[in-house]
């Protein structure tokens, strides 16, 4: 027969071990690598593509209300993000230069369902940063 104490420590253990599982599960897709777009064509499943956003080219789908533009990983291979229908942008979208798109790569298109925004300050100095702003200037 079991003591008191040994109840309880039986209990922590199993709410520890429940603890460490819901952590591991949770944290799964905070590690998720980064890939370029043509490793998101090979991909099975949601990956993470870290992109430069040409915002000449964003526009919004009247037909499926998805917002859309040409993005160019860190590779500098590009592809149409279009990002799930009726989704709001992130504050600040507007002005990165950079963002973090998650979803997969369908038909010629990668399809995210979410997007992560990059503080603009991060890429002052960047090739990609500074090459939309000389020629806006000129």
């Amino acid at each position: 027969m079991m003591t008191q104490q040994g109840r309880w420590k039986l209990y922590a253990l199993v709410a520890l071990v429940g603890l460490a599982g819901y952590g591991a599960f949770s944290l799964r897709g905070a590690m998720q690598p980064y890939v370029s777009f043509a490793e998101a064509r090979e991909a099975k499943g949601k990956v993470r593509v870290a992109v430069f956003v040409d915002h000449k080219t964003r526009r919004y789908d009247p037909e499926t209300g998805a917002l859309e533009f040409i993005g160019k990983d860190i590779k500098g291979n590009s592809c149409t993000v279009r990002l799930k229908p009726n989704f709001v942008p992130p504050a600040g979208f507007e002005q990165t230069p950079m963002a973090v798109v998650i979803g997969c790569y369908r038909d010629g298109v990668f399809e995210a369902e979410r997007m992560f925004v990059k503080c603009p300050s991060k890429y002052e100095g960047h090739p990609e940063t500074t090459k939309d702003k000389t020629t806006n200037g000129q």
